[in-house]
């Protein structure tokens, strides 16, 4: 996206920009929901900015410090990797975050679990296929193997920070009073603001900024970006908090779903028979995820869990067989085709 006079905005300037507001918007909520507070508002402000500079918020640097990291780590892979081995690769954090739940928080996961795990990464990584247009175009003449390594190292941080916020999250606090959502998601924004300020004036950022200002190339696409990676970051602080952050993968696996429907109702978009494919192994993976809990722990429908290898269960295996035959079909017969009328019909 570019701005005015096609002024391409910073990317560091719009991510700390996203920062501040979810700063803000998590203050301005723990005022208003905090029945404690209502009565003396001044005196939670201080309160609340007293908090960012305790040892409970610098546990938050941690989480914080690996973002950033991941986000430069994702640059590295995309230069020196093409689009497709790019999405297949970066699918990994899905395993790495199951990972460290089992290592850090102790999770219990069943076979079928883990087997639902992979089939959601197929299902990301085919829905994603289906809307490349040009895929001659998205090679890179860069070093495979740094891609690589990029991609695995990203996947890694990617992983071990969910899983320590959900653990910071979920923790009790050593003050007297346990901290909300709201602070938490504040103590991490403090921590991304002050990290993510130092390539705008560190690198080559700074220079783009004494030519054309700090906000330049801001449009209300720009801004609309902003406002929504503010209010995911504040709900994801709620999913961390009261789901898992596997269950936080998934409901991003299943956000990709929608976007690309609605991108093929609103914008137009094309997309080949291997979409269909994808978006049925998406929600098979949800469905086997949630049936298939620990042999100790209940389902979502109340039975008891099972351990039962995925294998061993016919109607799962059938069911992957056909979508993996019709995949292999589908990509000999790769050509694009709208849903626009199927859909408008």
């Amino acid at each position: 996206a570019v701005g005015p006079e096609h002024i391409p905005y910073i990317p560091s300037v719009v991510v700390v920009s996203a920062e501040v507001l979810k700063f803000m918007l998590n203050g301005s909520l723990e005022i208003t929901f905090n029945p404690d507070v209502r009565s003396d508002k001044s005196v939670m402000l201080k309160s609340m900015l007293a908090n960012m500079i305790t040892l409970e918020c610098l546990k938050l640097f941690v989480p914080a410090l690996l973002y950033l990291i991941q986000n430069n780590l994702l640059f590295v892979a995309l230069k020196n990797l093409s689009v497709p081995v790019y999405q297949v690769l970066n699918q990994g954090k899905l395993f790495t975050t199951a990972f460290f739940s089992r290592l850090l928080l102790n999770k219990q996961i069943s076979y079928c679990q883990y087997f639902s795990l992979l089939m959601l990464a197929a299902g990301v990584v085919i829905v994603q296929q289906s809307t490349n247009k040009d895929q001659s175009s998205s090679m890179n003449e860069g070093n495979p193997w740094i891609g690589f390594l990029a991609v695995l190292v990203s996947c890694v941080t990617s992983g071990f920070s969910a899983v320590y916020f959900e653990k910071v999250l979920k923790q009790k606090s050593d003050t007297k009073e346990q901290l909300s959502v709201y602070i938490r998601n504040m103590q991490l924004a403090f921590w991304s603001i002050g990290l993510g300020a130092f390539p705008i004036f560190m690198t080559e950022d700074r220079n783009l900024v004494q030519q054309n200002g700090l906000f330049q190339g801001y449009t209300w696409i720009v801004m609309t970006i902003i406002i929504f990676q503010a209010i995911t970051g504040l709900l994801v602080g709620f999913v961390m908090k009261y789901a898992d952050s596997v269950l936080k993968g998934f409901a991003t696996s299943v956000a990709v779903v929608l976007a690309t429907i609605l991108s093929i109702v609103f914008f137009n978009d094309r997309v080949n028979e291997l979409f269909l494919v994808g978006a049925t192994l998406v929600i098979l993976a949800v469905r086997t995820y949630t049936k298939n809990p620990p042999v100790d722990v209940p389902s979502a429908g109340g039975a008891p869990g099972d351990s039962q290898p995925f294998y061993k269960k016919k109607k799962l295996v059938v069911g992957v067989g056909i979508l993996a035959v019709f995949a292999i079909t589908a990509m000999f017969f790769n050509d694009g085709f709208s849903f626009q009328t199927a859909i408008r019909v």
